[in-house]
């Protein structure tokens, strides 16, 4: 981590942890879709997900995921934050999330997030938000 005090290093592992808290607890999509930029992307390609370009795309994927899921929960953890400057940094996470469908069986994943963020009017948002995987 570069260039970045404690105080936004928490900032950064806030926004992830509350926009996945907001996925969780089945928040609205407005609010899951609200840590994003206006511009910002949700890419779970790697997982066979369409990327979603764009706060309106991000707020429909996540609507989908409350229509077609019963639950989510997602574990966090070895955050690393490294800054480019003072509006932008790069955020990585590990995560296990796990699911029920409706209608399905429970699965896991494994893998890990890596987030481009930026300030928006003095908050950070994501700017880009990719799952990988881990094998």
């Amino acid at each position: 981590m570069s260039g970045t005090g404690t105080e936004e290093r928490l900032a950064l592992q806030d926004m992830l942890v509350g926009y996945c808290r907001a996925i969780d607890r089945r928040a609205s999509a407005d609010d899951a879709a609200a840590y994003y930029a206006e511009d910002g992307v949700l890419d779970n390609s790697a997982v066979g997900a369409p990327v979603a370009e764009g706060r309106a795309a991000v707020r429909a994927m996540i609507d989908g995921m409350f229509t077609s899921m019963a639950s989510l929960e997602h574990y966090l953890s070895n955050f690393l934050v490294e800054t480019r400057d003072t509006e932008t940094a790069q955020l990585s996470a590990y995560v296990v999330a796990h699911g029920m469908p409706n209608g399905g069986d429970a699965f896991s994943m494994r893998g890990a997030y890596a987030v481009d963020a930026s300030k928006v009017n003095g908050t950070w948002r994501i700017a880009r938000l990719t799952f990988t995987p881990f094998g």
